[in-house]
């Protein structure tokens, strides 16, 4: 049973949580409460849920801090926000935080369950892999005694990675039998060797799709690694697990790429739109809100628009500016935080650095002109 403890300060909506849901059912055991952080903390603490469903705006201890104290305490635990729709600068610390869901109130039980099982899969997959590492490092010594007798040194992962990007699917069989060539005869037909070696590729593929954000495309055949054991028992089998593992990974990148870059910056574009004026405003925000890491959004942004996101950002306030400077009577600076600069001075800067003159040299050549 994935444990779960609940901090609310509302005690209808706390009450609603803990007795609308079956817990049992849902593969959960509810095992505490609290109406606000600081009565809670010590409670979690001895209870050691795995997840955390916390409300966000709470008397004496808030949300976030309960979070940080609770995460520092327990790294391993999962926390789930609930916030309402006017807390958006909580949603921004939470996502730095990286909190595992953030759920906008009013919130459905049937919602909740949902998410928390979201999380409680992601608990489940890691201890299947801490499972695994904990076989795995236990023949460790064994593993290092027989590397002393050979001249293999482990998988070289920035090959792998480099292959990962710009490998093709044609290309897999013949990088496998060049791989295995390069490891030797007398060392892959090591059973040992074997199984290290296929744990590692499987992870340098597993962490590629995930920071690419595709984890879930990958066919459940190449996420599961309780089917390594079966791929390493010889090693043709090992090298036709390693070109499929290869194949899939890249057909996935290809077929995601060209499928979801022109949407993911449609949706970016427009995110930027409605919300550049705000002077906070960031790349963390539009990768949180379309659902990819920073990294990824940044590179794949950069490489369908031919701009950094900063550039990107930059032109869409400026123009905006141009147009207040046309159309309006507002002081610079106004203009300059409407378009989303509270500095007027780094706002006369970036203007002029791309406009080529000041804001008000502008406003003057726009209405003589």
């Amino acid at each position: 049973m994935i444990k779960v403890f609940l901090v609310e300060d509302e005690p209808i909506i706390r009450k609603g949580i803990r007795d609308n849901i079956d817990w049992a059912a849902n593969g959960f055991q509810f095992v505490g409460e609290g109406g606000d952080g600081e009565y809670a903390y010590p409670l979690i603490l001895e209870m050691e849920p795995d997840i955390l469903v916390t409300d966000v705006k709470m008397p004496f201890m808030d949300g976030l801090e309960l979070s940080r104290l609770v995460k520092k305490a327990l790294p391993d635990i999962k926390i789930v926000i609930l916030s309402g729709y006017n807390e958006f600068d909580y949603a921004k610390e939470a996502i730095k935080m990286g909190i595992s869901d953030y759920i906008l109130k009013p919130v459905t039980s049937a919602a909740l369950v949902e998410a928390l099982k979201r999380v409680a899969d992601t608990i489940r997959e890691e201890r299947e892999r801490e499972k695994l590492l904990e076989r795995y490092f236990a023949s460790y010594k064994k593993y290092t005694e027989f590397l002393d007798q050979t001249d293999y040194r482990g998988v070289d992962r920035r090959l792998i990675e480099e292959f990962l990007k710009l490998g093709s699917v044609d290309e897999c069989e013949t990088f496998v039998e060049e791989y295995f060539a390069a490891v030797g005869e007398n060392n892959y037909k090591s059973l040992l060797l074997r199984q290290y070696m296929v744990v590692d590729i499987f992870y340098c593929v597993q962490e590629f799709v995930r920071n690419l954000g595709i984890e879930e495309e990958l066919p459940e055949s190449f996420r599961d690694i309780k089917r390594i054991p079966q791929a390493i028992t010889e090693v043709e089998k090992t090298k036709h697990y390693l070109v499929g593992l290869f194949g899939c990974a890249l057909e996935v990148r290809d077929r995601v790429s060209s499928d979801r870059y022109g949407q993911v910056i449609r949706e970016a574009k427009s995110f930027i739109k409605e919300n550049f004026s705000r002077g906070d405003f960031s790349l963390n925000l539009v990768a949180a809100h379309i659902g990819v890491s920073p990294s990824y959004f940044s590179s794949i942004f950069r490489q369908e628009t031919g701009q950094t996101f900063v550039e990107y950002l930059t032109r869409v306030r400026i123009d905006s500016a141009c147009e207040m400077l046309k159309c309006t009577n507002l002081r610079t600076a106004e203009i300059g935080e409407r378009a989303g600069y509270n500095d007027p001075h780094y706002f006369s800067s970036a203007f002029k650095k791309v406009m080529g003159m000041s804001p008000k040299e502008y406003k003057t050549s726009v209405r003589q002109g």
